[in-house]
């Protein structure tokens, strides 16, 4: 399954700074690496989903953008 062909899915496993398991729902779960791209997964203050980033992302997360087991994911271009 490419990363292209997923729409949303659900925080299954959250170890920070090292990795989450996002669960789609339909027996597949995706891994995002969070050592190479710290920034991969944010979250949104004002709605609450978390969005995937395709693209690193240097710098510092904003503490109201931690990402939690349990979080809804929004993929998106």
């Amino acid at each position: 399954m490419k990363i292209t062909e997923i729409t949303q899915g659900k925080i299954s496993n959250m170890q920070p700074g090292n990795s989450a398991e996002i669960d789609h729902g339909d027996g597949t779960k995706t891994v995002v690496d969070l050592k190479k791209n710290p920034a991969a997964l944010q979250k949104d203050p004002a709605t609450g989903k978390v969005k995937l980033n395709k693209k690193a992302q240097p710098g510092k997360v904003d503490p109201s953008k931690v990402v939690k087991p349990g979080d809804d994911v929004e993929m998106g271009e």
